[in-house]
């Protein structure tokens, strides 16, 4: 069976598409929640996600400086992951506040290669996502 296509893709471009914030929300359970029982992860598991997660945005940032990508001054971006049950990364949808259009095409680039074969180290019974806040630096 062929894997979907995975999508890297900002807020603002999936707007209106199946993969759209609000399209990916209805099916993907979010992996923390203020209200335990709308999340995924609770208790220690939510610890062990929060450490995964902090590892997958260290591991994309290694990936970067491996692929010669450069900031240039620190970066803030608001992104979503939207995880499959394996912990495989289905999409990631980001917004960046004020990157260029050249820097940010050649961002999407690669992740778009990073989710090909990163993933978290949490595994769920459902799909489930994560978005936070971030300030890129080389």
């Amino acid at each position: 069976m062929a894997n979907a296509q995975k999508v890297v893709s900002s807020f603002k471009e999936a707007e209106g598409t199946a993969y759209s914030m609000q399209s990916l929300d209805a099916r993907y359970k979010s992996a923390i929640h203020e209200d335990s029982t709308q999340a995924v992860f609770t208790g220690q598991a939510q610890q062990q996600h929060i450490t995964a997660y902090r590892q997958l945005l260290q591991n994309l940032g290694r990936y970067l400086v491996q692929n010669k990508f450069s900031w240039d001054k620190p970066t803030r971006c608001f992104n979503r992951f939207y995880f499959n049950q394996d912990g495989s990364i289905d999409y990631y949808l980001f917004n960046f506040q004020d990157v260029d259009a050249q820097k940010l095409a050649e961002f999407q680039r690669l992740m778009t290669q990073f989710i090909q074969s990163n993933k978290i180290a949490m595994q769920a019974p459902v799909k489930f996502s994560q978005c936070s806040p971030v300030v890129y630096k080389d």
